[in-house]
């Protein structure tokens, strides 16, 4: 779904990805590479495959749009202690098939990653949030006063929208936007997220299976 935004027009993708055309720029958000690996340390299964099959749906997503860079807007990986060989293996592996750019905005999640970024992923390159007008990147929401001319995209929240028909509920991944910024739903296919109300100053846009929807 394509909407203006600061006189810039960008895609919404179902795939819970933005897509800038006039840079070329793909965005996702909250990734959490070795979240798997995290919680089977912990005693919890979950599936180590969810990592790759990530990737594999970024790659797709990246040859579909056409995108020359992408930025990660933060949480690309769940934590220290999941970032096994495996999983540094597996997205240097994507990194090297990637021809264009890459940069990492460095979310909460990733504070040890930033201390020990592994030497397979110098192609990407780390930051704590990136400008190119009228857009700034960031992970974590903006709160208080900020620049009038500046529009944010953000991650960290995870948002879900839930819809209720008499007994029935569905939670769905969404995108929620306001006037300054927009928020991205999380990419892993393995994260939760969190409900968020509906307020008037916003639109959101639920993601069921390949369509995007205006609630």
């Amino acid at each position: 779904m394509r909407i203006r935004i600061r006189n810039e027009c960008v895609a919404l993708l179902p795939e819970r990805a933005v897509f800038w055309p006039t840079h070329s720029l793909l965005v996702v958000a909250d990734c959490h590479l070795g979240k798997a690996e995290t919680f089977q340390q912990q005693g919890f299964w979950l599936p180590s495959q969810s990592g790759q099959q990530d990737l594999t749906r970024l790659s797709a997503l990246v040859l579909s749009v056409g995108a020359q860079h992408v930025l990660f807007l933060g949480d690309l990986v769940h934590s220290l202690s999941g970032l096994t060989d495996a999983v540094v293996a597996k997205f240097a592996r994507w990194l090297h098939e990637f021809s264009g750019s890459v940069r990492v905005v460095l979310g909460n999640h990733d504070a040890g990653l930033a201390r020990r970024w592994p030497k397979e992923w110098v192609k990407a390159e780390r930051c704590d949030q990136v400008t190119i007008a009228p857009f700034r990147f960031k992970h974590q929401p903006i709160e208080g006063t900020v620049e009038a001319d500046t529009f944010y995209w953000v991650g960290h929240v995870h948002p879900m929208i839930q819809l209720a028909q008499g007994p029935d509920r569905v939670r769905l991944p969404a995108f929620v936007i306001n006037d300054r910024q927009g928020v991205l739903p999380a990419f892993s296919s393995v994260s939760g997220g969190y409900d968020v109300p509906l307020r008037p100053d916003e639109r959101r846009f639920a993601i069921g299976g390949d369509r995007i929807y205006e609630l």
